[in-house]
């Protein structure tokens, strides 16, 4: 996690930026498209999904198409991750690993910072990135809505052995 004390540009502590919730709007409509069986990025008062990774049974040292301990053990073909803000390069790295690896599809939402390295290489791995018109409203760790989100978002999408190359499309928030 960050220093609880550094404080980015929008004002919210860095820390904070890593519990930051998907808006379920907008969750419902990507879960009505690719049936997500998995929040791989959540914990128990705000997983988007009946299964999910948090950070006592953590994404990065489980396998996301059989989720750890849940009963049924259900087989999980599509998985959605909105990484912590401080941890997104290896969360995306290990969602291209687990996408190929169970053939399974990975829908992340992260910030479109097209400058840095791990979007140069989620672009190079995935089959497909949706950049996000507008800014998404994510919501806080205490539940009220984010105010002033800095940065646009976009959707990095694997499906898993498809060997496509990436397609880049302009999605407009409103008719996702």
């Amino acid at each position: 996690m960050g220093n609880k004390h550094f404080v980015s540009k929008s004002d919210t502590v860095l820390s904070e930026k890593d519990w930051w919730q998907t808006p379920k709007a907008l969750f419902d409509a990507l879960d009505k498209e690719f049936e997500f069986g998995v929040d791989v990025c959540a914990a128990s008062h705000n997983s988007l999904c009946e299964c999910f990774f948090d950070i006592d049974h953590s994404a990065l040292e489980n396998e996301w198409n059989t989720p750890y301990e849940w009963d049924e053990n259900p087989q999980i073909n599509s998985a959605f991750i909105n990484p912590p803000y401080s941890q997104t390069p290896i969360f995306l790295s290990r969602a291209n690993e687990q996408a190929k690896k169970h053939n399974i599809t990975v829908v992340a939402l992260v910030n479109a910072n097209t400058d840095t390295k791990w979007f140069s290489d989620a672009a190079k791995s995935a089959n497909e990135i949706r950049l996000i018109t507008g800014r998404v409203g994510f919501v806080k760790p205490s539940g009220e809505k984010a105010n002033g989100n800095t940065k646009g978002q976009c959707l990095i999408i694997w499906r898993g052995k498809c060997k496509t190359p990436c397609n880049i499309l302009m999605t407009d928030r409103g008719s996702i």
